[in-house]
């Protein structure tokens, strides 16, 4: 690959292009089942749910394990955020530039 060619550009309108292909693809399907249904609301509730039961089985199979594994690292930076910060508290307090603040009670 050239390093003078330009490489986001053109990902991005594969992408795009195949995300139209796709829509228009699903589009035909529902059209030619509401020629054969002769409504329109039958098919769109069947491929509509056809596609809510294929985005369960992709996030069950595929991207569950994924969140997960984002979940335990915001748990993680969280904790170590919480540890930084009672250090910097505990040196601003040590230096006597900032006091702690006190919570109002109501």
């Amino acid at each position: 690959m050239r390093a003078d060619r330009p490489f986001f550009l053109p990902l991005a309108i594969t992408v795009v292009a195949a995300i139209l292909a796709a829509l228009l693809l699903v589009w035909a399907f529902v059209a030619w089942l509401a020629e054969i249904f002769g409504s329109f609301k039958t098919p769109c509730l069947l491929v509509g749910g056809f596609m809510a039961v294929v985005a369960v089985i992709v996030y069950k199979v595929a991207l569950k394990s994924y969140f997960v594994q984002i979940g335990e690292e915001l748990r993680v930076i969280y904790s170590v955020s919480r540890v930084v910060r009672g250090w910097m508290d505990w040196a601003a307090a040590f230096m006597g530039g900032v006091k702690e603040k006190e919570e109002d009670a109501d």
